[in-house]
C-alpha cells in the first residue's frame, strides 16, 4: 500500500476500520473536486467527533486536508474521464489495498455507487471481511445529465441497493433518483430503495482569509458552478447578454470555466482559500434550473460569505436557502430582480447578511452530525458469532501473547479467506479485557 504516513499509533485503540471509496471528476485541478472537498469537511470533524474509527482514504494524490492522525492516505489511480472513472473499477489495486491477510475493515464508505456491487463482490467473494457498505451519491446518470450516448444508470442503482443507507443531496434529489428506479429496477427493488435512500446535506464551507467589501461601481455576478448545461449555462449566458444590452455597469465571474465566453467574462481560477476571498468581492450569485435537481453547494460558498443568490424556483434550493434565497419563475422575473439587487444597495445588503447567517447555522460542524448517524446505523448492523470454541481459542491466544496482528491470529487458528473473520472480529470488540489496533489486537 502506498502510505503517505509512518506508523506512529500502532498500538493505539480503534474499534473500527472505514475504507473511504472515492467519485472523482476534476483530476486536473483535484482541490477544486467535490469529493475532496466534501470529504476534507466531513474528516475534519468526523475524525475529532468519532475518535473510535481509523480512515483509510483513497485519493489519486496526497492531500493535505486529508492529514488527520486517525487517517490514512492511499495512493489510487483512476481514470480521468468522469465517464471512465465510472465504469474503471480496478481489481487488482482494490485486492493490494485491502489485503485482508493483515487488514480488517467494518465499514466502506463509498462515494461512487456505481463501484459499490464489484466493491461488496470483492469483499464478500476474495476476502474474509464482510464491511457494511453505506455513504453518498453525488451525481446520478439520468438523460437530462448526461452528454454521451451511453451511461452507467444501472450499475448506480445496482450500486445503491447494495449498501444499508446512501445519502443524497436533497428530498429533490430523492425523488429523482426514485423517478427513474423503475427503469432499471424491479418493484420489490423499488421499495427497498426507498428505505436506504435519506437526504442528507452538505455542510456550508467558508475558509478562513481575507474578505473584501464588493465594489458598488463595477459589480461581480458569480457562477461558480459548472458551466455545463445541466447547470443551465447557456441560459446564464443567454440572460447577461440581454443585460449587458442595458447596462454595463458589472462583470461575471465564471471560475470553472476554461475561457471567457463574452467580453464581461472573467475566468481566474484560484486555490481554495483565495477561492472564498474573491467571492466575497461578488455582488450577488446566480444558480438557474438544475436538471440534476440538487442543492448547489457553489451557492453556499457564496452565501456563506455574504453573497446573495438569485434561484431558480424550486424546492431543492429554497430547502436550503430558505428565505435568504432570491427567487424567479420566468427569464422575465429574473431580470427584474437581478436589476433590483444591482440598483438597490440596501435592499442587496439586507440578503447578504441573511445569506452569512444561513452559512453560520449550517456549517459542517453542525452537519457532520447528521452523518455520523450513517456510522452509528451501520455498527448496529455488524454482526457477532457466538462464544464458540474458536472464539475461545482467540481470547486465550491474545491473552496469552498480550500483542497479535491479524496474521498471527488467522495462522495460529489456521484459517483463510474461506471463513468470515468480521464475525469475531465483532466480538472482540466487546471483550473488556482486549482492545483493537490499527493491525490486530492486543491485552488492555
Amino acid at each position: 500500500m502506498n502510505n503517505f504516513f509512518q506508523d506512529t499509533d500502532e498500538g493505539r485503540e480503534y474499534p473500527y476500520r472505514c475504507l473511504v471509496y472515492p467519485n472523482i471528476t476534476w483530476q486536473k485541478d483535484f482541490t477544486q473536486d467535490s469529493y475532496y472537498i466534501t470529504m476534507s469537511n466531513v474528516l475534519k470533524h468526523l475524525t475529532k467527533l468519532r475518535r473510535d474509527i481509523h480512515f483509510t482514504v483513497l485519493t489519486p494524490e496526497i492531500m493535505p486536508n486529508f492529514q488527520h492522525d486517525n487517517v490514512e492516505q492511499v495512493l489510487y489511480d483512476v481514470p480521468t474521464h468522469p465517464n471512465e472513472m465510472r465504469h474503471g473499477f480496478d481489481t487488482k489495486q482494490i485486492r493490494k489495498i485491502t489485503d485482508y491477510r493483515h487488514l480488517d475493515w467494518d465499514f466502506v464508505y463509498t462515494y461512487l455507487p456505481e463501484h459499490t456491487l464489484q466493491l461488496k463482490n470483492h469483499f464478500y467473494n476474495i476476502t474474509n471481511c464482510r464491511p457494511i457498505f453505506f455513504g453518498y451519491s453525488a451525481y446520478l446518470e439520468i438523460p437530462k445529465t448526461t452528454p454521451y450516448e451511453e451511461s452507467v444508470l444501472r450499475n448506480h442503482y445496482a450500486g445503491l441497493l447494495s449498501m444499508s443507507s446512501c445519502g443524497v443531496n436533497s428530498q429533490a434529489v430523492k425523488e429523482t433518483v426514485m423517478k427513474y428506479a423503475s427503469t432499471c429496477l424491479p418493484n420489490g427493488d423499488v421499495e427497498k430503495l426507498d428505505k436506504i435512500l435519506e437526504p442528507l446535506p452538505r455542510g456550508w464551507d467558508n475558509v478562513k482569509g481575507k474578505r473584501h467589501k464588493p465594489n458598488e461601481d463595477e459589480k461581480i455576478i458569480v457562477f461558480n458552478h459548472r458551466p455545463d448545461g445541466y447547470k443551465s449555462y447557456p441560459w446564464f449566458l443567454k440572460q447577461m447578454d440581454e443585460l449587458w444590452k442595458k447596462r454595463q455597469d458589472f462583470k461575471v465571474w465564471v471560475p470553472l470555466s476554461n475561457t471567457p465566453d463574452r467580453e464581461y467574462i472573467y475566468v481566474d481560477t484560484y486555490d481554495r482559500k483565495r477561492y472564498f476571498t474573491e467571492l466575497s468581492k461578488c455582488w450577488v450569485g446566480v444558480c438557474g434550473e438544475s436538471h440534476h435537481t440538487g442543492w448547489a453547494n457553489s451557492a453556499s460558498d457564496g452565501m456563506a460569505v455574504g453573497v446573495p443568490y438569485i434561484f431558480y424556483d424550486a424546492d431543492y434550493y429554497s430547502q436550503y436557502a430558505k428565505d435568504a434565497g432570491i427567487y424567479f419563475k420566468t427569464d422575465k422575473d429574473f431580470s427584474q430582480k437581478m436589476h433590483i439587487m444591482l440598483n438597490d444597495v440596501e435592499h442587496r445588503n439586507e440578503y447578504s447578511n441573511e445569506s452569512r447567517f444561513m452559512g453560520e447555522i449550517n456549517s459542517w460542524k453542525e452537519i457532520v452530525k447528521q452523518y455520523n448517524e450513517h456510522f452509528i446505523k451501520a455498527e448496529k448492523k455488524l454482526k457477532m458469532v457466538k462464544e464458540t470454541d474458536s472464539y475461545k481459542k482467540m481470547v486465550d491466544y491474545i491473552h496469552k501473547v498480550g500483542s497479535v496482528t491479524k496474521k498471527q491470529l488467522l495462522e495460529h487458528i489456521g484459517w483463510g479467506r474461506g471463513i468470515p473473520f468480521n464475525i469475531y472480529r465483532n466480538r472482540l470488540r466487546q471483550e473488556p479485557t482486549i482492545k483493537l489496533t490499527k493491525y490486530g489486537y492486543e491485552v488492555r
